[in-house]
């Protein structure tokens, strides 16, 4: 009895509420934003131009890539690991936070009963640190060599490559800081821009 009654509390208070809801629908929105990402980039990786119905792509797209699995995310991901910019344990990892996802989408209202899982936070790192990986072989592997002027980037490291995801990732964990002045600080310099452009 107090056990549900102690349940009930936490489910009642605005602001436990506000972050299990905001914590799950960030980790969803990111899950979604990586799926999308990681296919779009294999499958424009064939693209052949465009026609009056749209982009045209390269037949092989069906053989290399989509014949790998019937999920476009599994076969996206399985060429990206033939390619060597993943390995075995990075799918195994996604798999893993796939199930979580699934597990939040379809129990949302349960997990938020009993609280987001503690293993959230490492999860979504985890996300994102699949997603840099990718982003850094991509613009390694795929974008300097296709570069006119490709040969001045030829001393390029993956340490020297700082992608959007991670740029994203510091501040979304910026802006969950629980110090005021370090969360509010992006849209604090963004007024002071538009009020100097202004």
């Amino acid at each position: 009895m107090n056990a549900n009654l102690d349940k009930w509390i936490d489910f009642l208070d605005p602001e436990n509420l506000k972050g299990n809801l905001m914590a799950s629908s960030l980790f969803i929105a990111t899950y979604e934003s990586f799926t999308d990402y990681a296919i779009d980039e294999v499958k424009f990786f064939y693209n052949t131009g465009f026609d009056e119905s749209g982009y045209t792509f390269n037949p092989k797209y069906e053989k290399d890539v989509l014949s790998k699995d019937k999920k476009v995310i599994n076969a996206s991901l399985l060429w990206l690991k033939e390619n060597e910019a993943i390995s075995a344990e990075d799918i195994e990892k996604f798999n893993e936070i796939r199930r979580y996802r699934n597990k939040l989408t379809h129990e949302l209202m349960n997990i938020l009963f009993e609280k987001v899982p503690a293993d959230l936070p490492k999860l979504f790192l985890d996300l994102f640190i699949l997603r840099v990986k990718i982003e850094k072989w991509w613009i390694l592997n795929i974008e300097i060599p296709t570069e006119p002027d490709s040969e001045k980037y030829q001393n390029i490291t993956e340490d020297d490559i700082i992608t959007s995801s991670q740029m994203l990732y510091r501040i979304i964990m910026d802006m969950l800081s629980d110090d005021e002045k370090t969360a509010n600080f992006y849209k604090n310099e963004f007024l002071k821009y538009r009020i100097h452009k202004n």
